[in-house]
């Protein structure tokens, strides 16, 4: 083997090897191909790009190169050979390195030099790569023959396994599954639907069958909607597909309604019975998956991807591209070079940063397929709102876009879901963040009624609304395990049912569970399910016989209370102590009792004098900009030259006028200031953001500090 083939054999092993990290990472996450509608020819695909095509297309153009500048065929071959191997290490370098930029690209880079510097002097860096190269064939056969992959890869069951059903009835069904929807945040402390904040959870109400005590079976989202599919108990960890789970609501509907669904993370839905037309076709789907693998491998080998403009995919697994060119940029985008020590702003400070979902085009995309045509029709959405990340206002503008917030206050490595920190105005900052993007949920509803009326269909349609588990947001807790006092946060959901023709409010307090969707819209179509279920129609209620429990990842079972009315006005209480009586988004903000004393005045109705020993440098500035779709609303800076943090408070004012308080708080071990801020406080183009300290003792007339702002 002469030494250009050598170079090309080699070449192929490494980029085989540096790439082949992606399988060990998407057969931990099977839901990425249900939701991307993967096929048989899709795995093939992936498994002959990752495994040949790119190699091959990498190993031909180092030769290549090498052939065209012959004279420098050896130097040429060590430095591609360095970065082929440096390519390799990366994962394992980040991991080593954590999130240090810097770091990991200078060992991942001397390891890789090392490593050619060794193979051109020695037979044994070679042999390795020959001896290893059958990996390349291995590593993808373990990854289709990996049990929750390879029943997504094998090809489709017969209709025949299907349940056949006739349903008498024509009457259009509309079900929406809300995700991550804590009931407690609706409502006011009457239990009643906070009608100011949330209007058109009010307006369906008003003509709906509210189940106000319901509660859900599983506080994960896989088993919570399979068992909601299936009215099933769910006893093991199978992937969510139609062909683990024939038996399920679209199939009982699909043989005789025309179905229009949009799965969010499973795939219950058998493609002959899903019309599916925000489905990507053709060179679009294609597009959009090998874009999401993308950013799943730069995920995988960078650290701090996010700030190299690549979207985080955490959150969702699909369309992590979403973004239009020119949208979602963020002002004076920086790099941590060397953890959080040190900055350096690499990238140009209009740099594309992009966000996780386009779950809003989702919503917009399930609004266009409904029809006012009279056809037995079944329509689902199970759409990612309020889930996290929380990126929205009330209003639908966004106001971080590369995720910066994201995982505020969480420690995501205790526990399945992540466990709150004890930093309680963090955690309620998360709150404030949930309670924005529920307020932004209910005006998608508001949108959704109104498409609904236009097309005849919220008065003719059996229309459901339910969320499949609630979260918790408290300092010291479990965002999704139902322990403690997180069992109601969780499991207490909001859970409408309206019949057709139906316009006037029911509030029922029966101990009704998710499980009880299917029998009920079963009973109300006049349809016998062919299989066990485990619920009850909500209209022909029997008692139960055992009380409710709700199970976690593990399926460990955890008591839910026969009615959740003292945990729920205990967390209605905690929220109005929070953000006081709700008198608009325009005012809702964490708050205090002093702080109360300078909301929404203006600055210069207060006497403030200079303190030079206290410095605040603010992320963004104090010039940041509003534009359509954005505002800078979250505040967040470094303050030093405070002796005892527990001692003062800060007021954060905009273009003249207080609009937020922030305590001094530990972040990465630094002393940071950081409040969520109205919208009000923000007009169009630029604005000015000023800082001031003041101490928790301080009384009307005392002193108001204005320190040095970087």
């Amino acid at each position: 083997m002469n030494s250009l083939r050598k170079t090309f054999f080699h070449s192929f092993v490494l980029a085989g090897l540096a790439l082949s990290p992606l399988y060990g990472v998407l057969s931990e996450a099977p839901n990425f191909f249900l939701v991307h509608n993967s096929g048989p020819n899709d795995f093939v695909m992936l498994i002959a790009m990752v495994s040949f095509v790119f190699p091959l297309v990498i190993a031909s153009g180092v030769t290549l190169t090498l052939k065209m500048f012959s004279r420098q065929k050896v130097l040429g071959a060590r430095v591609f050979i360095a970065l082929l191997a440096a390519l390799v290490l990366f994962p394992f370098v980040k991991n080593m390195m954590g999130e240090n930029v810097l770091g990991t690209f200078i060992v991942a880079a001397l390891l890789g030099m090392a490593f050619s510097f060794v193979y051109g002097k020695f037979l044994g860096p070679k042999l390795f790569l020959n001896y290893i190269s059958p990996a390349i064939l291995v590593l993808p056969a373990l990854f289709l023959f990996e049990p929750k992959i390879f029943v997504l890869a094998v090809p489709e069951i017969s209709e025949a396994d299907y349940p056949v059903v006739s349903i008498p009835s024509d009457t259009p069904v509309v079900f929406i599954l809300f995700d991550e929807f804590p009931l407690s945040s609706i409502l006011n402390e009457d239990l009643m639907i906070d009608k100011q904040a949330f209007p058109n959870f009010e307006r369906l109400a008003s003509k709906s069958h509210w189940f106000r005590n319901a509660s859900t079976n599983y506080a994960y989202t896989g088993h919570a909607i399979r068992s909601v599919f299936t009215g099933a108990r769910q006893g093991n960890a199978r992937i969510g597909t139609y062909k683990y789970y024939p038996n399920n609501l679209f199939t009982l509907l699909g043989h005789d309604y025309q179905v229009e669904a949009h799965e969010s993370a499973l795939r219950l839905c058998p493609p002959h019975i899903c019309i599916d037309e925000q489905e990507a076709k053709g060179l679009e789907k294609i597009t959009m998956f090998w874009k999401d693998v993308g950013a799943v491998y730069l995920n995988l080998i960078l650290p701090q991807a996010r700030r190299f403009g690549v979207p985080g995919v955490s959150q969702g697994y699909k369309n992590f591209w979403s973004r239009k060119v020119g949208e979602d940029t963020v002002p004076g985008a920086q790099i941590d070079l060397v953890r959080k020590e040190f900055k350096i702003p690499i990238f140009d400070p209009g740099f594309e940063a992009r966000e996780i979902e386009g779950r809003e085009d989702i919503f917009e995309n399930f609004l266009n397929g409904f029809s006012s045509t009279p056809k037995k029709k079944f329509y689902f959405l199970h759409i990612l709102f309020p889930h996290q990340p929380y990126r929205f206002l009330s209003s639908g503008q966004k106001y971080d876009l590369a995720g910066e917030f994201d995982s505020l206050g969480l420690d995501e490595k205790k526990a399945k879901g992540g466990m709150w920190g004890k930093e309680e105005w963090l955690i309620n900052i998360q709150y404030q963040k949930l309670m924005n993007q529920v307020g932004y949920t209910d005006s998608l509803l508001g949108k959704l009624l109104d498409r609904l009326e236009g097309s005849d269909l919220l008065n003719k349609a059996l229309f459901i609304l339910a969320a499949d588990h609630g979260v918790n947001i408290r300092a010291g807790g479990f965002r999704r395990e139902p322990r403690g006092e997180s069992v109601s946060d969780i499991a207490s959901v909001p859970l409408f049912i309206k019949l057709p023709d139906q316009n006037k409010r029911v509030v029922s307090d029966l101990p009704a569970t998710l499980l009880d969707i299917l029998p009920t819209l079963a009973d109300v179509l006049d349809v016998k399910v062919p299989w066990a279920i485990a619920g009850h129609s909500l209209f022909e209620f029997p008692s139960r016989e055992q009380g409710r429990v709700i199970y976690d990842y593990e399926l460990e079972a955890y008591p839910i209370p026969e009615n959740v009315k003292k945990p729920l006005m205990a967390a209605v209480k905690r929220k109005r102590d929070l953000f006081g009586k709700f008198e608009g988004w325009g005012k809702f903000r964490l708050q205090d009792e002093k702080s109360q004393f300078f909301m929404d005045k203006p600055v210069s109705e207060f006497q403030a004098q200079a303190i030079e020993s206290v410095q605040v440098k603010l992320d963004l500035g104090s010039r940041v900009e509003a534009r359509p779709g954005f505002l800078p609303a979250i505040v967040q800076g470094r303050i030093t030259g405070i002796k005892n943090r527990t001692e003062w408070s800060t007021l954060i004012a905009v273009n003249g006028v207080f609009r937020a308080v922030s305590p001094i708080v530990k972040i990465n071990d630094y002393e940071k200031i950081l409040a969520f801020l109205p919208e009000v406080a923000f007009k169009e183009g630029g604005n000015v953001v000023e800082v001031y300290v003041i101490r928790k003792t301080w009384v009307k007339g005392g002193d108001i500090f204005k320190p040095v702002l970087n």
